[in-house]
């Protein structure tokens, strides 16, 4: 009986073996995607520390030490990607329909000082 164990175990984990192959991959990684991962995650972190940031995290409900840890847990892929998105952003938050509306109100002014 355990003659009989023993080859059904070793056949099926052959079969395993061939069916699902582990592919690994060891490479040299360039010294620049440390330094830009690091970089990354150190503007994600000074991002979660400044005030304005930490305020509207406890608004939310998440505590900076929280958002802080969740920074750290992210891979170095998903730190680029939000890093990427802050740095897309424009500053002060101003967006196409606030520069449409202060020209149109820039030139409401100038139309009715001339008139």
């Amino acid at each position: 009986m355990k003659d009989i164990f023993a080859r059904t175990v070793c056949r099926m984990l052959i079969l395993c073996l061939a069916v699902f192959p582990s592919a690994g991959y060891a490479g040299m990684i360039d010294t620049n995607q440390v330094i830009v991962g690091a970089q990354a995650r150190a503007t994600l972190r000074d991002l979660v520390r400044r005030s304005d940031a930490r305020s509207e995290l406890e608004r939310i409900g998440i505590s900076p030490g929280a958002a802080l840890a969740r920074v750290d847990a992210m891979t170095d892929r998903e730190v680029a990607r939000v890093a990427g998105r802050i740095d897309s952003l424009p500053a002060g938050g101003a967006s196409v329909w606030a520069l449409v509306i202060g020209l149109l109100i820039i030139e409401l002014i100038i139309y009715f000082w001339v008139n």
